[in-house]
């Protein structure tokens, strides 16, 4: 009679697992609906034009980044020894990489990327050049990918270890080695190092060097900027975060100069005239609206690990937004929080002593809210909730089956999102993103609170 029973209820039990299997999960994070994706909608009225530096302390940050973006043109010789400019090797060497066919690489292949940096001979080079190209700057001298397992969540597509920054035209740097097929040049910037094409760089004499340092320069405005020569011929196209040099301020705008590669391999300036719209001196006024008028034109643009098609990650974001106002900031995001400012320790803080410091020591639109391996904006509270709000670009959300099994709320994109992005998901655990603040950096020019 049992069995009867059983047998009975086995096609409606069936069906109960079947639906069970094909709940349909949230796609995504409400906060991207819930809050509206305009930095400059955050702004109280009062506070949106004030100055966030005076004229002088902006103008000593400025000079600052220009002594770090030149830096490479000054230095005599490599600065960074093999086991730091090599640090890929030790790094990835344990590991089981997969290829661009998500197939695990071999071991011959391993040895051949290796045999490629030609350690043995490291540095070989000191000679100045400059970037023509929006470029990848590689951790080994390949264009192929290197991922980690990508059946695991977090890992496979985008996160390419082997790139390390993307690099903007008119990049100053020093070349210090070549590969071993002669196709790649090691460099130095004054904020990343790693592998760049030979065909992406010119070289940067001491008459080019002096005429391209003019002491005012100009940053672009706007993604997607198309340079032309005085005939119209394209000489490159580039991003907001490029600056270049003006050599002459116009009615019509500014007129920059633009590095291309002459036939020799020999760096040559070109001008390119630039209307205001996509171009401006720098710095602009360091001014909460200016920081949400920049940021708006990024907003919603994809996630790029390491720059990876030109896209950006967390700290590139930043990098790029602050440039027009000539506040330089590291290329990391570990190195931005530690470095870019004045830091203050939230570590072991729970969510409300962390939401208590924001209000008391935050300075919306001009500190940095760090967690490991992420970094973002804090633009202030939301008025309406009170939530603290973050502008930053992420991947995506850790996310947990029932069966423990992990997984990601893609995002994708610079985004506005409070504190708790996901909650409102049953697989996202409660306060983890508050839990994993670790500081926030208010950046340079104001004192501490």
């Amino acid at each position: 009679m049992l069995s009867i029973v059983l047998r009975s209820h086995i096609p409606l039990l069936l069906v109960l697992v079947t639906l069970a299997g094909c709940v349909v999960k949230p796609a995504g994070v409400a906060d991207l609906t819930r809050y509206p994706q305009d930095a400059t909608g955050y702004l109280p009225a009062a506070a949106a034009a004030a100055p966030l530096v005076s004229p002088e302390q902006q103008a000593r940050l400025d000079a600052d980044y220009n002594e770090h973006f030149f830096a490479p043109w000054r230095q005599q010789r490599a600065s960074l020894p093999a086991a730091e400019a090599f640090w890929g090797v030790a790094s990835y060497g344990s590991k089981q990489g997969y290829g661009e066919n998500l197939l695990p690489l071999g071991k011959e292949r391993w040895q051949q990327l290796v045999a490629a940096l030609r350690r043995e001979s490291y540095p070989s080079l000191a000679r100045p050049a400059i970037t023509v190209r929006n470029t990848a700057c590689r951790v080994f001298p390949t264009s192929r990918p290197f991922f980690l397992d990508p059946n695991q969540a977090g890992e496979g597509y985008p996160f390419d270890y082997f790139q390390n920054s993307a690099l903007w035209v008119g990049t100053p740097v020093l070349v210090t080695h070549v590969s071993l097929d002669g196709a790649w040049f090691f460099v130095e910037t004054g904020f990343v190092a790693g592998w760049l094409p030979v065909e992406d760089l010119a070289w940067a004499d001491a008459a080019f060097r002096a005429a391209y340092q003019t002491g005012r320069y100009a940053a672009l405005l706007r993604d997607e900027v198309t340079l032309r020569g005085e005939t119209g011929d394209f000489l490159a196209l580039t991003h907001l975060g490029a600056i270049f040099p003006v050599a002459a301020q116009v009615d019509t705008g500014l007129q920059v100069l633009v590095p291309v590669r002459d036939a020799d391999g020999a760096a040559v300036a070109r001008p390119a005239q630039l209307a205001p719209e996509l171009a401006a001196l720098k710095p602009l006024p360091l001014q909460p609206v200016r920081i949400g008028e920049l940021a708006n034109r990024m907003l919603g643009q994809p996630y790029g690990w390491g720059g990876l098609y030109e896209n950006r990650d967390c700290s590139a974001t930043l990098r790029d937004l602050f440039t027009p106002f000539g506040v330089w900031l590291p290329r990391n995001s570990t190195d931005q929080a530690k470095s870019g400012g004045s830091f203050h320790d939230l570590a072991g803080l729970g969510p409300a002593e962390k939401h208590a410091r924001l209000q008391q020591q935050g300075v919306p639109f001009y500190t940095l809210l760090w967690l490991k391996g992420h970094i973002g904006l804090y633009l202030g509270t939301e008025p309406a909730s009170g939530e603290p709000l973050l502008l930053h670009n992420m991947w995506g959300v850790r996310t947990s089956d029932w069966r423990g099994r992990e997984g990601r709320a893609l995002v994708g994109r610079l985004a506005i999102t409070s504190l708790r992005p996901g909650e409102e998901r049953g697989d996202v655990e409660t306060g983890r993103f508050f839990e994993r603040i670790l500081g926030m950096t208010v950046l340079p020019g104001i004192e501490a609170r």
